[in-house]
């Protein structure tokens, strides 16, 4: 019910607009990028760290785990929603806590102190929830702000270290122009270094953070740092205005070569026992020209074997990865892209290149370890062929715990000794509408003919499920069939059988035209959710074919009932301000 419920607050939270002949409007509420070198900040606080080792118990955290320090951070907002943040973080330092002994030299009350503490260095990709989700106002004091990240951990005595990947919440209130409060809570994971309060060399142990602080606005003037409204005076007239939420998205798929280089092992050497090709998917967004985010994922060794991969394999007795599953990487980057930062925007380029740090976790499935974090730099190059597809081709680097290999080239337990290369080309299609314009100039208000009306296809389709899932919901009650396991009476119809072949469908609705192999890809994804049913013994074949039915007809009903309500594009469309769904209508 609760699905059904949010697709009545959104539909019910449309705009009704009424638009002229033109297609070509001004949009007058799109936010103006301002200078590169508007919109920075410098933060300056005090700092409590709160470290949990794997297998102790939260009560002994005090006074053993806790830790003060102080911490810098310099920062800059890219858009009203989407910023970065780079951070230092010096604990038991200048603060001293000498009664903390989990801290290296393990055991040993006040040395980490007397050695010079630790230092963490963080970098945040920061999402602006308030902005995102209510818009941007420049009036507003508080904000909320949601920070995955990732950095290392620096021990000052021993000179060890390690990556660390996390999350934290910040919440700022504004003073005035220049001056705000912050309150930045985190929570990090940490492999062990040199195997303290740990027996695992992956991310076994974790930590808190705490920071209290004030943060200053460097602008050269009081207006600099505000956006602006197209409709406004005074904004940037070298900007763009920048597109709704739903535009500049992007997905990617390609072919990819790691080279794992272990420590201590010759570079030559990685032909064949380091070498691996697999496939590489990626997602992302470009919220401004210059910035936007990509998360992805690498599995290498998987489907393409090199069954020479030794440095993959933990039991010296094989020769390469014996399970043949090779190893997976989740990985999220931050774009900049170069030509837009230092030449500016331009919609006819072609080429683009683009540099971005990497944050994300891997798991070699021949180690006996589980996730471990990376950390990486990297950059792509991209060739637009037309105003959808692009060609692209990135090269990485990312380093990683000693449990990736099994801790069979890392002399540190948990040390950062561990690395590989990633090279990937492939395809990247555009979804949307993927253009800036200047201050002034028209764009697309909605797309009346050809390309994709996103949020009316995400609705349809999330609209077309829940359908689905009421009428596969209403039969098993009346139906009351014995599943083919004995387990109970829903058998029939197949509710994930309907579910899939619903959002199966709608995406046949709105693909068809673009191209068939899309439909298709979904109802054979359909096809084997629905063998995967019956193979477990958890359906009957009929069931199957029943839920496609019921799945079928639930997105002809919901898409029906959609174009009676709205049009099917010709007359009304549907568009997003980033906030709202927006129903526009063409006399």
């Amino acid at each position: 019910m609760r699905y059904i419920f949010l697709i009545i607050v959104w539909i019910a939270s449309c705009h009704l607009t009424v638009v002229a002949q033109d297609e070509n409007l001004v949009d007058s509420d799109a936010v103006v990028t301002n200078s590169f070198w508007d919109n920075w900040y410098g933060q300056v606080g005090m700092d409590m760290n709160l470290l949990f080792p794997s297998h102790h118990s939260v009560k002994d955290v005090f006074p053993n785990g806790k830790s003060f320090g102080v911490d810098i951070a310099v920062g800059k907002w890219f858009s009203p929603e989407f910023g970065g943040r780079f951070k230092v973080v010096w604990n038991n330092g200048i603060l001293p806590n000498d009664h903390n002994t989990w801290l290296q030299p393990y055991g040993i009350p006040g040395e980490n102190h007397r050695k010079g503490g630790f230092l963490n260095f963080i970098w945040d990709v920061q999402v602006n929830m308030h902005n995102l989700l209510g818009g941007y106002k420049p009036d507003r004091k508080w904000d909320l702000i949601v920070a995955p990240r990732a950095g290392g951990w620096w021990d000052i005595g021993t000179r060890k270290g390690c990556p660390i990947l996390g999350v934290g919440i910040i919440n700022t209130y504004r003073l005035n122009d220049k001056w705000s409060l912050y309150v930045d809570a985190g929570y990090q994971f940490v492999a062990s270094i040199n195997g303290v309060a740990s027996g695992t060399d992956h991310g076994g142990n974790s930590f808190a953070e705490i920071n209290v602080g004030v943060q200053y606005d460097i602008r050269r003037k009081a207006s600099d740092g505000k956006w602006k409204k197209t409709s406004e005076p005074n904004q940037n007239k070298d900007g763009v205005a920048l597109n709704h939420f739903w535009d500049n998205w992007f997905v990617q798929a390609g072919l990819g070569m790691s080279l794992i280089n272990p420590y201590g092992t010759n570079f030559s050497h990685v032909f064949p026992n380091g070498s691996t090709y697999g496939l590489n998917v990626g997602f992302g967004k470009w919220f401004t020209p210059e910035t936007g985010i990509r998360g992805g994922v690498n599995w290498q060794n998987g489907i393409m074997v090199n069954h020479h991969a030794s440095y993959l394999d933990s039991n010296p007795e094989y020769d390469g990865d014996p399970n043949k599953h090779g190893f997976v990487s989740l990985y999220a980057d931050m774009f900049f892209n170069l030509h837009n930062v230092i030449c500016g925007y331009d919609e006819s380029r072609k080429w683009n290149a683009i540099v971005f740090p990497r944050m994300g976790l891997a798991e070699n499935f021949s180690s006996s370890y589980s996730e471990c974090p990376i950390l990486g730099i990297g950059t792509e190059q991209t060739y637009k062929i037309n105003n959808r597809l692009k060609l692209y081709a990135d090269f990485s680097y990312q380093v990683t715990t000693g449990g990736f290999l099994d801790g069979k080239f890392s002399g540190d337990k948990g040390l950062s000794h561990n690395g590989w290369f990633d090279i990937n080309v492939g395809v990247q299609y555009d979804l949307g509408l993927n253009t800036w314009h200047k201050p002034g100039e028209k764009r697309q208000a909605a797309q009346w003919e050809g390309g994709h009306n996103w949020p009316r296809f995400i609705v349809n389709t999330g609209a077309s499920v829940v359908v689905a899932f009421g009428a596969k919901t209403a039969l098993k009650a009346m139906i009351k069939e014995e599943r083919p396991d004995h387990s109970d009476n829903k058998s029939f119809p197949s509710g994930h059988a309907a579910m899939a072949f619903a959002a199966a469908r709608s995406i046949d609705k709105e693909f068809r035209k673009e191209s068939i192999w899309i439909p298709i890809a979904g109802y054979a994804a359909a096809t084997a959710v629905g063998i995967e049913r019956v193979a477990n013994k958890h359906h009957h074949w009929y069931d199957v074919v029943a839920g496609a039915a019921v799945g079928v007809g639930s997105a002809e009903l919901t898409w029906w009932l959609s174009d009676k309500m709205f049009g099917k594009g010709s007359n009304i469309a549907v568009g997003s301000s980033g906030n709202t769904v927006d129903v526009s209508v063409r006399l």
